[in-house]
């Protein structure tokens, strides 16, 4: 069976803007057109094929049955029209555009300023913005479309998401010199029980592995202060605040001027960092430059 009806691509980005938002005003205001022009598109597809795609709920629209099923495939229609668009444009790839990273403090401040300095330098048309929070936060940010990869710690459980490992991280345990702990052969779960314990804020992948782990060794601190970033975490360890078990690059620098002191904690699993795009997104030339780039930077030598 063919069909000879036609819809237009504005037209299913117009009911799409609609059923997304439940008005018509709105939808009107953020397509920059009037109200009767784009009742009229939505009327024209309803005519067209006999169907009645939205009812009205008190001051707002709801989707038909048969509504519900066109948006689903209105909203793939878009997506892969967006995506031809791109592919078109970018003619000039690389000149310009704009590159939307997303990644916690570990990253930002151990793994990408020297990547990030060398791709500024060959791509100096191409505008990076980081977005900086804890893992969980960033694949948010991957999902909705806030950025177009994301440099995190595994594994997400995001079915939306793909992932590709980038390298393994040590976690250890830092504490000021001359701890106690400093000197303990061999640091048990228990041994960590006595002091104040500096953690992360909860949401974070690492904070949440890490309690599973230290539950599983049967740890219980009673004496938590939680921040919000490894700096604050570091600094307060320097000033006998606390103690707290951080990833091993962030503390390179204060470990070889002796401002801190790092013990491994063979009990503690390593953690995955790898680097995560939603599947059916359609990656930028930048952006598949720069995650190429981000492999050959992290493998192991």
């Amino acid at each position: 069976m063919t069909y000879d009806s036609v819809m237009e691509l504005y037209q299913l980005r117009g009911f799409a803007r609609v059923a997304r938002g439940g008005t018509l005003t709105r939808a009107a205001e953020e397509l920059h057109i009037t109200q009767p022009a784009l009742s009229s598109q939505i009327r024209a597809l309803e005519d067209e094929f006999g169907v009645q795609l939205f009812e009205r709920r008190g001051r707002g629209l709801a989707l038909t049955t048969v509504g519900q099923t066109l948006l689903s495939r209105a909203e793939q229609i878009l997506e892969l029209a967006e995506h031809a668009a791109r592919e078109l444009s970018d003619t000039n790839a690389l000149k310009d555009g704009t590159l939307n990273i997303g990644t916690n403090d570990s990253n930002s401040l151990q793994v990408l300023p020297d990547l990030l300095v060398r791709f500024r330098a060959d791509y100096p048309g191409v505008r990076i913005r980081l977005f900086n929070s804890h893992s969980s936060q960033v694949a948010v940010w991957v999902e909705d479309g806030t950025v177009e990869i994301g440099i995190v710690t595994l594994p997400l459980t995001h079915r939306t998401l793909v992932s590709h490992p980038l390298y393994e991280r040590d976690d250890v345990l830092i504490v000021p010199p001359g701890h106690d702990l400093e000197s303990v052969d061999r640091i048990a779960p228990r041994d960590l029980e006595a002091y104040p314990f500096l953690f992360l804020h909860r949401g974070s992948v690492s904070h949440d592995r890490l309690m599973e782990e230290l539950r599983r060794e049967s740890y219980g601190p009673t004496d938590i202060m939680q921040v919000g970033s490894l700096e604050v975490v570091k600094r307060y360890v320097e000033l006998g605040l606390g103690i707290s078990i951080v990833p091993m690059i962030n503390v390179q620098h204060e470990v070889r001027s002796g401002r801190l002191v790092a013990r491994s904690l063979p009990w503690i699993p390593r953690n995955v960092v790898g680097v995560v795009q939603r599947k059916s997104a359609y990656l930028s030339p930048a952006a598949n430059e720069f995650v190429r780039r981000l492999v050959d930077h992290t493998a192991p030598e």
